[in-house]
């Protein structure tokens, strides 16, 4: 497909992919903030205009307030110094943190409390933009007060006025992409999740300050290397095909966050199902088949029953017993004490009779002499011989009382008689009912033997947990099944959507991308070869992000180079970048470089005059272009910086 097509032939083509509707193809994308950008950028400039420092050393052999501008213009710069710790790398980490925002980490701690003013000056696609700083000279905590402001004029208007940290540094990005026109990378991935890099990531590619795990930048992750260069290089389309590959990849992290939990929910159902399957047939198969335990249990609850109301017959027959035990040992009782006054009436009968026949001769008491014709005369008046009392027929009187005790003796020997035949009967009873019980409880106890030789393990009632385990992970499994889309959902298509605009998009800057980049390949082995990257024989940048470099008949690759390789690559891939982007005329990179310190790699003088030679090309041949370097002043340097481009502190002095 030809990259030059219109945003509604993008559309149309999605559409056409998807086999949706375009509105819906249109829906999807404003859902998402996917926007076609299918023009070839013009090239846009950044530009250091000026940097100033004001405040008081402390601590040094030259203390006391200082007050240092530095002016820079198009072309190439130079801050130069004839020792080392002079200043340089100060300087330009303030230009860094001045276009950044973050100046406070960009300057060491004992710099930072030196200073009290800081203004840096630069213009974006000619805009002049003034970053200024106040403190405290003397504090050096990271804070102070920030003014942000863009050029109207003869004045300055502030874009952000406050404290510095995280406020300056967001006003700042939001204007410099909003200028240069760079939209933020979005990015997902599996530990951050979506998360979006922004105007500090593609500020840091401006900057060159030493051997780097990137190519560009400072930053590995989300191929960020690989995003800028297609930045820089204007591709059309990139911005299109990173919004739309970065929205796909959050909607398939979003359904795949789902989709593991169902599938490992779904997972451990059915692996806990399976188990407690196993487990029941192992249960079931320890069931001795000869044993129907509900039958038992049923006779079991039957007998239970018969055994409660035997027990309570038991019980009666055992209080009946001991009544009528106690009536037969009452009548007993009865009895023997009939027996005992009637023995004792006859007794006594007959000892009167032995009394009364008696004839006494003299008088008990005082012994007088009685006559014994006064018995003969007291037994015809039927008196008594010695009191002359009436002489009752007491015979007659305890005859009677001997017959009705001998009836009573009768009669009570006949209830005993009754009722011991009762108490007979009634313990015969007792025993009866009381061995019914036994029975019962021993026919109870052989059900309950029965039962409880299988119940050793509760089988039957693991059986049955295992059962109701089994019908509700059934159940579980079965809702899980059941779930189905929600047709309401608007976001049902988007997967399909997104995946079609990446695979479209991509059709539009797939082919200029591989021509591009086999032409910065070419430019970069190019430029490497002069700045002294020994035997090496090509460099092929691939569409992946991937640098492949062949150095001495060997493959290797760009992290696995030296540390003054890596410098030096690092410094071709800036230049080529620029030098491309001039030759076709179109790109982003602002055209802005900072070279800190490039000769300090074990770089001869040769390969750094060389590197020189190439650094002043590409300023000749784009002449919009601004390169600042930072080194210790050699004289192959001081042959190609204009002397009024030149920033040098000579000898022991400092920048500032």
């Amino acid at each position: 497909m030809n990259h030059q097509v219109t945003a509604a032939d993008w559309v149309d083509a999605i559409a056409d992919k998807s086999s949706l509707p375009a509105s819906t193809v249109q829906e999807t994308l404003d859902r998402y903030g996917i926007e076609p950008q299918s023009t070839l950028p013009r090239r846009k400039h950044l530009r250091i205009r000026s940097v100033r420092l004001q405040g008081v050393k402390e601590g040094t052999a030259e203390n006391g307030p200082f007050d240092s501008t530095f002016r820079f213009g198009q072309g190439l710069w130079a801050i130069l110094s004839d020792q080392n710790s002079r200043g340089k790398s100060t300087l330009l980490g303030v230009i860094q943190g001045g276009i950044r925002g973050d100046l406070p980490d960009r300057v060491k701690p004992d710099i930072w409390r030196w200073l009290s003013h800081v203004e840096v000056v630069f213009q974006a696609n000619e805009i002049g933009h003034r970053l200024v700083i106040s403190k405290k000279s003397g504090d050096e905590r990271r804070e102070g007060q920030a003014q942000f402001a863009r050029e109207e004029g003869e004045t300055w208007f502030p874009l952000y006025e406050g404290p510095i940290g995280d406020p300056l540094e967001r006003a700042m990005e939001d204007a410099m992409l909003a200028e240069f026109g760079f939209a933020r990378f979005h990015a997902h991935n599996d530990r951050d999740g979506s998360h979006t890099h922004g105007w500090p990531a593609i500020a840091a590619a401006l900057f060159v300050n030493g051997p780097g795990k990137a190519i560009f930048g400072e930053v590995l992750i989300d191929a960020i290397p690989l995003r800028l260069l297609q930045m820089f290089m204007g591709l059309p389309w990139v911005s299109t095909y990173t919004a739309a590959s970065t929205a796909l990849k959050r909607v398939r992290a979003s359904k795949s966050e789902r989709a593991p939990l169902n599938k490992g929910l779904m997972d451990r159902l059915a692996a806990r199902l399976k188990t407690v399957e196993d487990a029941l047939e192992e249960k079931r198969g320890q069931v001795r088949p000869d044993i129907d335990r509900s039958a038992i249990r049923a006779q079991i609850l039957v007998l239970d029953g018969e055994l409660i109301g035997l027990r309570q017959a038991a019980e009666r027959a055992r209080d009946q017993c001991a009544n009528q035990d106690r009536q037969w040992q009452g009548a007993k009782a009865l009895l023997a004490e009939t027996r005992r006054s009637l023995q004792q009436l006859t007794d006594d009968r007959n000892a009167g009779l032995v009394f009364r026949s008696l004839r006494p001769v003299c008088c008990p008491s005082c012994d007088a002499g009685i006559d014994l014709n006064r018995h003969e005369s007291a037994s015809k008046e039927a008196i008594c011989a010695l009191c002359g009392t009436e002489d009752r027929d007491q015979e007659d009187e305890s005859g009677i009382r001997i017959s009705d005790l001998e009836d009573d003796v009768k009669d009570a020997t006949s209830q005993v008689d009754l009722l011991k035949d009762a108490f007979d009967q009634a313990k015969d009873n007792e025993k009866a009912a009381v061995q019914a019980v036994s029975t019962a409880a021993g026919r109870l106890k052989l059900l309950e033997k029965d039962l409880s030789s299988e119940a050793e393990a509760d089988l039957e009632l693991e059986i049955r947990g295992l059962e109701a385990q089994k019908a509700e992970l059934q159940g579980l499994i079965a809702g899980e099944d059941e779930v189905e889309p929600d047709p309401s959902d608007k976001t049902a298509d988007d997967e399909v959507v997104l995946k079609a605009a990446e695979e479209i998009t991509k059709e539009l800057y797939d082919g200029l991308a591989r021509d591009i980049l086999r032409e910065v390949s070419e430019e970069i082995t190019r430029l490497s070869k002069l700045f002294g990257v020994q035997n090496l024989e090509s460099m092929e940048w691939g569409t992946g992000g991937a640098l492949r470099i062949i150095q001495g008949a060997t493959q290797t690759s760009f992290g696995k180079l030296s540390p003054g390789e890596n410098l030096r690559v690092r410094i071709a891939a800036a230049l080529a970048i620029i030098e491309v982007s001039r030759r076709r005329m179109y790109g982003r990179h602002p055209g802005l470089l900072i070279l800190d310190s490039p000769a300090s790699q074990e770089m001869s003088p040769g390969d750094f005059a060389t590197l020189l030679s190439s650094v002043q090309e590409a300023i000749e041949n784009a002449d919009d272009i601004q390169i600042i370097v930072g080194a210790v002043a050699r004289p192959q340097l001081l042959q190609v910086v204009p002397r009024d481009h030149t920033t040098h502190a000579q000898d022991q002095r400092f920048l500032f």
